[in-house]
């Protein structure tokens, strides 16, 4: 490859631990990049692998309120028994979904610190494409916690680019709807947002329906795309198709960050959707064309859901991330090595980077669905090109 590649990562980014029986894992992470190293793919003299920094304070306030960010602090005090017990639920820490534990604010700034380091590695020439692979926490509010993610570093990252007076556009690709995200620029006309995912009438965090679409001056600047349970790779690449890629060529951003969350495949334990190894390489290439078309190229990559961390996300993320820096992905033997690491850690991997394990259930695109589509597509993009298509 010829393009300068920013991937802002290290082991201690693993220090983001809610524990070995809460469903976001951090080996999902290392095992992505121990498969990429052991590919070869990561040798290229284009690409750099920069340690990353926790964020300041100053940038965790671009994403949350001053009260929320002592109250993570508290709570990281208080899980290592240097402040006493309190009741922190008001900011949704000490749940379930977002427990203390002894590295709370650390592990959270650290991982908000990479996020905004890749967005400065586009920002400052130093990359065209940056990956922030522990990077893609898009549940986190102004104000609390939420869905496994403390900090919002995609908010940080993108309130970096407004301040470098970039216009942005913001692409969720997770299962879940980017609620954090959309709630932080829903009035914002500098930011586009976009979010294809499980509808959130089945699944958490029940927003994102199809008529979310921006307030104030960002009225048309927020489009969500619900997909049925059992939508599969055919349903999300037809929305690429006929939302996602009209939508940037109109609003033209000078930046892309893409949340690229894994949990649509159809093993995954948390969500209800279809989708194949294949289509993570897929849509890998066809955003690679997009982003070079729309916005010269500099697109921010992060994570974000992928529940079976030993085995399906790993390799979907490393199919993912191997595209883009231009290798075929198929036919690729997993080395022996990381498959006794995935297995060692819980997994159960094939011998091949995109073998599928049978799915469940017969992917599904119906009526319904191509109806909801068309209807954005009519009435979103006119909007869009209306309001806020690039002049």
């Amino acid at each position: 490859m010829s393009e300068p590649f920013a991937v802002v990562y290290d082991p201690s980014l693993a220090s983001y631990d809610l524990g070995e029986n809460h469903p976001l894992r951090s080996e999902r992470y290392t095992l992505t990049m121990s498969l990429l190293s052991m590919l070869g793919w990561l040798d290229s003299p284009d690409i750099v692998i920069e340690k990353p920094r926790m964020a300041t304070i100053s940038e965790l306030l671009l994403a949350h309120s001053y009260p929320y960010i002592q109250a993570v602090e508290q709570g990281q005090a208080i899980a290592r028994g240097k402040r006493s017990q309190a009741d922190l639920t008001l900011y949704g820490l000490g749940t379930s979904d977002d427990p203390l534990f002894p590295d709370l604010y650390d592990a959270a700034a650290l991982y908000t610190g990479a996020t905004i380091q890749a967005m400065e590695a586009l920002l400052e020439g130093r990359a065209l494409h940056a990956y922030s692979p522990a990077g893609g926490q898009h549940h986190a509010q102004k104000a609390s916690a939420s869905g496994f993610c403390i900090y919002n570093d995609c908010v940080a990252a993108l309130a970096v680019a407004l301040k470098a007076g970039r216009r942005v556009a913001y692409v969720d690709f997770d299962a879940h709807h980017g609620d954090g995200v959309q709630a932080a620029f829903y009035d914002e006309p500098r930011v586009l947002t976009i979010s294809v995912h499980e509808s959130g009438e089945y699944l958490f965090p029940g927003t994102g329906a199809a008529d979310e679409t921006g307030g104030g001056e960002g009225r048309g600047a927020c489009i969500n795309v619900p997909l049925p349970p059992l939508a599969g790779s055919e349903a999300i690449l037809l929305a690429f198709d006929r939302i996602v890629a009209p939508a940037l060529r109109v609003y033209a951003p000078d930046v892309v960050l893409t949340q690229m969350g894994v949990d649509t495949h159809h093993a995954d334990p948390l969500t209800h959707l279809t989708g194949s190894l294949a289509l993570f390489p897929e849509l890998a290439a066809r955003l690679h064309e997009l982003v070079h078309e729309c916005s010269e190229g500099r697109w921010l990559i992060t994570g974000g859901g992928g529940y079976d961390p030993f085995d399906i996300a790993p390799r979907a993320w490393t199919a993912f991330v191997g595209t883009v820096l231009g290798h075929d992905t198929a036919d690729v033997t997993l080395p022996n090595e990381w498959v006794d690491a995935s297995r060692a850690a819980g997994g159960n991997p094939p011998a091949h980077l995109l073998d599928d394990p049978a799915p469940g259930y017969t992917p599904l695109v119906d009526s319904g669905y191509l109806s909801v589509l068309h209807e954005i597509e009519i009435n979103a993009l006119a909007e869009l090109t209306q309001r806020h298509g690039r002049k």
